[in-house]
């Protein structure tokens, strides 16, 4: 899965760390980051993309780039 962190609509609140710390981090802006994609099991992952507030996560299917979510 691809893991992309929109850092313009990022805003801190952690929430990713928390449902997935050894995929997530928080940076010196307190903007998140991807510390390892495949830190953590695909259902971790998106459950936190799903509790990003701003939903400023997007998951994609590594192959064909589909995207996973947030739905278009």
């Amino acid at each position: 899965m691809k893991i992309t962190v929109d850092r313009a609509k990022c805003e801190g609140y952690g929430k990713c760390m928390q449902a997935a710390p050894k995929v997530f981090k928080l940076d010196e802006k307190f903007i998140s980051v991807v510390l390892d994609a495949t830190g953590d099991t695909d259902q971790k992952i998106l459950l936190a993309a799903k509790l990003c507030p701003t939903k400023a996560i997007l998951l994609d299917e590594e192959e064909s780039g589909k995207r996973i979510f947030p739905l278009p």
